[in-house]
Formats: C-alpha cells, sequence, structure tokens
C-alpha cells in the first residue's frame, strides 16, 4: 500500500470544477441489453454537461473516433467544451466509483474490484491512473478498496452508510474504527457521520450513499424520502430516522426527496431509481429525472434546497436498467489552486 503520507482534505462536490468525466457505452459491454437507448441518454448527459462545464469524455477503444467525433459536431450545442479521450480502456461506465477523487493538494484513486467482487473490473481500477498524466499536479493509488459513490462530505464530516464501507469482500478485517483512522489521514477528516443497514432494491453497489444522502452545502442534507407504498418502505423509513437524527446532532437543514417505484423496461423487475444522484457542477446542479410523476416535485426540491443554483433536469432512466444514474455515470475534476 502507498505510505501513509497525509494529502490535502477531500473535496465537497461544490468546489470549483474544471472538468467532468463521463465514460461512454459500447456495445457488447454491460449495456448491450439496452444500448440504444442508453447511448441516446448518454448523448443528453453530454449535451446537458457540455452547455455548462468542460467534459472529458473517455471513448471505449473499441467505438469509431472519426465517426464520434463528427456525430459530436452534429448533435452538440457546445462541441467545443468536450476534450475526447480515445485510448481508454474500461470495463463499465460508472466512472464515479474508479475515477479519480479530488482534494486540496491533488487526485487521489483508491482501489476498484468490482464492488466487492461482484463483477470483473481490471480495466476500470487502472482508469485513474491512465487519466493521471492529463490531470497534472499530484496523485496517489491506494490499495485500499472504495468506490467514489460510497464518499459524501460537506467539508467538515464524511457521511457513510456502512453497509458498502465496512465489507469483508472490499477490506478483510477492517472494522470501522480502523477505517474511520485511515480515512483521517488519507482524506483528512476526523469528523465522521454514519448510517447503516440501507439498501435499494436491486442496488448492487450494497448502499451506495450517492443514491440514498447528498450534502447540497455545509449545513444542509437532501436524501431519499420515506414511501409506505415503495417495496422498500422500511429501508427508506429507516434511512429518513438516522438521517433526522443525523440532522439534530448536527444542526443541518433536511429535505426529502420523492421515492418512486420504477420497474425495469426489460423484465419488470425493481430498480433503485433515486433522485438523491444529482451532480453539482460550479454553479449548475444536473438533477435526473425518468419521465414520472414524482420528477416535478423532486425538480422542486432541488430548487429549494440549492436556490442559488441553477437546475438542469437529465432524462436518465435508461441508466436505471445497469442499477445506476447520473452522478454514478460522472465524476469531477476540482479546479486545484
Amino acid at each position: 500500500m502507498a505510505a501513509m503520507k497525509k494529502t490535502g482534505r477531500f473535496l465537497p462536490e461544490w468546489a470549483p470544477v474544471r472538468a467532468i468525466l463521463l465514460a461512454w457505452p459500447y456495445p457488447r459491454g454491460d449495456w448491450e441489453g439496452n444500448y440504444e437507448q442508453v447511448a441516446a441518454c448518454y448523448w443528453g448527459i453530454l449535451e446537458a454537461l457540455s452547455a455548462e462545464v468542460e467534459v472529458w469524455l473517455l471513448l471505449h477503444h473499441s467505438l469509431d473516433a472519426k465517426a464520434f467525433q463528427l456525430e459530436m459536431q452534429q448533435r452538440l450545442t457546445k462541441e467545443a467544451t468536450v476534450q475526447l479521450i480515445t485510448d481508454a480502456v474500461y470495463d463499465d461506465t460508472w466512472i464515479r466509483d474508479y475515477g479519480p477523487l479530488s482534494t486540496g493538494t491533488g487526485y487521489i484513486a483508491f482501489t476498484f474490484n468490482g464492488w466487492g467482487g461482484k463483477y470483473p473490473a481490471p480495466n476500470d481500477n487502472r482508469i485513474a491512473e491512465f487519466l493521471a498524466p492529463r490531470m497534472g499536479g499530484q496523485f496517489k493509488k491506494y490499495e485500499f478498496v472504495c468506490e467514489g459513490g460510497g464518499l459524501e462530505t460537506n467539508g467538515e464530516i464524511l457521511l457513510l452508510n456502512a453497509d458498502c464501507i465496512v465489507d469483508e469482500a472490499r477490506n478483510p478485517g477492517w472494522d470501522r474504527g480502523r477505517i474511520e483512522a485511515y480515512f483521517a489521514e488519507i482524506l483528512g477528516h476526523n469528523r465522521f457521520a454514519w448510517v447503516e443497514n440501507i439498501c435499494l432494491s436491486g442496488d448492487d453497489t450494497d448502499g451506495h450513499i450517492d443514491t440514498i444522502a447528498r450534502f447540497a452545502d455545509a449545513g444542509t442534507l437532501i436524501y431519499a424520502g420515506p414511501n409506505p407504498q415503495h417495496p422498500d418502505a422500511a429501508s427508506l423509513d429507516h434511512l429518513h430516522h438516522q438521517i433526522q437524527n443525523l440532522a439534530k446532532l448536527n444542526g443541518w437543514r433536511t429535505f426529502a426527496l420523492p421515492s418512486p417505484q420504477y420497474r425495469s423496461l426489460i423484465d419488470g423487475r425493481l430498480l433503485p431509481c433515486t433522485y438523491a444522484n444529482f451532480l453539482i457542477a460550479n454553479h449548475v446542479v444536473f438533477a435526473p429525472v425518468y419521465g414520472l410523476a414524482e420528477d416535478a416535485e423532486a425538480l422542486l426540491v432541488l430548487e429549494n434546497a440549492f436556490p442559488q443554483h441553477k437546475v438542469v433536469a437529465v432524462r436518465c432512466e435508461a441508466l436505471l436498467e445497469q442499477h445506476g444514474s447520473l452522478h454514478c455515470a460522472t465524476m469531477q475534476l476540482a479546479q486545484l489552486t
């Protein structure tokens, strides 16, 4: 493991953003079952992101880069804001979980093992190092297994769901105390807020925090709210009570998002549909929506929680088929000073 030398503090998502990373889906990959739908979804994501911020787009080596470049020129309003990286080799498109994390002094990456060995991910695990020369500045890779979607910070406190952090399939023998000490050293946080025993149906990340609870600012927490009619009603209610307890303890405001039921258009299984999987980039909040009645309520909650931000809705139902959404598919690179 890399030497336990302290890096700068892990930055909150509202730190100034240099670029957003995106990994394009490819045929015969995990998206084979709905490739046309997910490609259309990614075009919508790319159009929304590139209109507001620079995008670093990883294009799988199996795709025709010249043809893709021409299609970008035809489709995108601001094609010039997209930096196309054409020599990328990756297994899956969930770059949130294997991409570089931003700290106050540089970029770091933990090891990615396919969410506790559920899926092969050797190429994903090499992407952060592959990008390091392009990022510039300090970069460190650690053997500790952790995904970016499992980490949430307000700049002072690290918010975590124990289910996907304290895990024998990720880091055998590591208990909560040891993990806190490690994160204090590597991420610069010595205050922690934990939830536990929360995982939406179909979520094979074991309950990433970015699907259930997120900070809007240092004192505001947004979360997937209760829904007595939802098959996951007990889990959502458990989350609600834990969030309210943490909010009372830390003096946070809270906003509850709707928690809709959504079933696969392919096989009818219940999917982990959540509005908490939004992305903050500078003064814009990119909000996943799914063509549901609850979309309007979710956007209103986000507008109230982010009164100084522009809220941009992005259709993301195609992403749900592989159990993720907008935040899972993106990773911000902070602008380092």
